[in-house]
């Protein structure tokens, strides 16, 4: 299933994927690290709920269960926006990396509210 805001959401992962070739400045990989964290926490809830509403171990609870707990785990890891003591390389793997968490939540439809647990802390 794919959502009506799906290219946009492509284009923002692609932005991030390029990280890695072509770093930017600090201050623009800070502002794309929190649209990609915007992005996740609008899609988290639906996952979460599409776990919940499948019998536990099920197949299908296992597909959803599995994007849930790789989305916490990314925002545990990389959830706080890098600084430009970072460095580049280390600023674009942590925003590579929630753009995987994305695109695996590209599947859900945003959620209003998006009340997705905020990221654990370190």
């Amino acid at each position: 299933m794919m959502t009506t805001d799906q290219p946009r959401l492509e284009d923002l992962v692609e932005l991030a994927f390029s990280a890695l070739a072509d770093p930017p400045a600090p201050e623009d990989t800070a502002a794309l690290h929190r649209r990609l964290v915007a992005e996740i926490l609008l899609r988290l809830p639906q996952a979460e709920q599409a776990a919940a509403a499948e019998r536990v171990r099920s197949d299908a609870w296992y597909t959803h269960q599995r994007v849930v707990d790789a989305t916490h785990d990314a925002l545990a890891l990389e959830g706080e926006e890098p600084t430009p003591d970072d460095g580049p390389t280390g600023a674009a793997l942590r925003v590579a990396e929630l753009a995987r968490r994305l695109r695996a939540l590209a599947v859900y439809p945003a959620s209003a509210g998006g009340h997705a647990c905020p990221p654990r802390p370190r």
